[in-house]
């Protein structure tokens, strides 16, 4: 192309490249006004300012998410915030309620996608890859230090997603302890996450939805609880709130005691859920539902054992439900 000019051929050269690009686009999307942190449990984001009933998520305890715009509508402040859901791993955008000015950090309180990017360095530092990433930030609070930044990184070029966290140490926030997590079409990493103060000495707790396969009809999502240690993520409770097992089945039906003993044993489809009651300063995991009993070519269920478990936390972790 000896007769192009160079700009011209500078032209061709982003047309022909995307991922330049989107470099370039990317640098010049606007910094977020501020940071909104929801410390006091779980909000729900509308799709417009002053409609309540018209509901477009669900926001987790733990989220700290940009601020788009603000806006007043009829004496209440509202808030456009931009968040990423980990079910479908798409961003959305909604407006959050009573989110006045003094409710929002300052934007340069926390670095922006593409600093943190940086610091993970490969292969995020790849201009396509961090062109089609997305994070999802939270605070954990660890009295009496400062609260740590902790996200989740999608990539949708990459095989795993990666729940990572950032210290802040002389006005930076560096990585540290880092999970990754398997995912594809069929699976997803997490699903759900909010942070908790479950053992009641200021250092909060993960809560995650986890789904796994094992098989076709294997499968089913986990609760797992985590606490952030020096350097790493340690797992102090897991149990299963659906576990379908479908892919066997026992010659004898035999419904084992205590009832909690059957949860994803062959030929079983457990469905529960978890909530968390106040315990001396914490809050306990209590696992309430039940496990339905299947024949072999038979649709309906021949049995089913109704379960009801507090699992209390004994100075390591929380008593495990099986």
């Amino acid at each position: 192309m000896p007769h192009l000019r160079p700009l011209a051929l500078l032209l061709l050269l982003f047309c022909l490249h995307p991922g330049i690009a989107a470099s370039a686009e990317d640098n010049q999307q606007p910094a977020p006004l501020g940071w909104v942190y929801l410390h006091d449990g779980a909000h729900e984001l509308t799709s417009r300012p002053g409609k309540h009933k018209e509901k477009s998520d669900h926001l987790t305890q733990g989220t700290l998410a940009p601020v788009l715009k603000i806006t007043e509508r009829g004496g209440v402040k509202w808030a456009q915030i931009r968040i990423l859901n980990l079910g479908t791993a798409s961003s959305q955008t909604g407006w959050l309620e009573e989110a006045g000015p003094a409710d929002i950090l300052p934007a340069e309180t926390y670095p922006r996608d593409a600093d943190l990017l940086r610091q993970l360095g490969a292969p995020y530092l790849d201009d396509f890859t961090a062109e089609h990433t997305k994070v999802a930030r939270f605070l954990v609070r660890q009295d009496p230090r400062p609260p740590l930044l902790l996200c989740y990184v999608f990539a949708d070029p990459l095989p795993t997603a990666k729940l990572v966290v950032f210290t802040p140490i002389q006005g930076k926030y560096l990585p540290g302890a880092s999970l990754d997590f398997p995912i594809s079409e069929l699976k997803a990493g997490i699903i759900s996450l909010e942070v908790r103060d479950l053992v009641g000495d200021g250092n909060e707790c993960l809560v995650s939805r986890e789904p796994f396969r094992v098989g076709p009809e294997t499968r089913g999502v986990n609760v797992v609880i985590r606490r952030i240690t020096e350097s790493t993520f340690l797992t102090v409770w897991q149990a299963p709130v659906e576990f379908r097992n479908l892919s066997e089945f026992k010659s004898k039906m035999q419904i084992l005691q205590p009832p909690e003993r059957n949860i994803g044993t062959p030929g079983t489809v457990t469905t529960g859920q978890v909530t968390f009651h106040p315990r001396g300063n914490g809050q306990e995991p209590i696992w309430k539902g039940k496990v339905e009993f299947f024949a072999l070519g038979r649709e309906a269920a021949v049995d089913s054992v109704s379960i009801e478990k507090a699992c209390a936390w004994d100075g390591k972790e929380f008593a495990p439900l099986q």
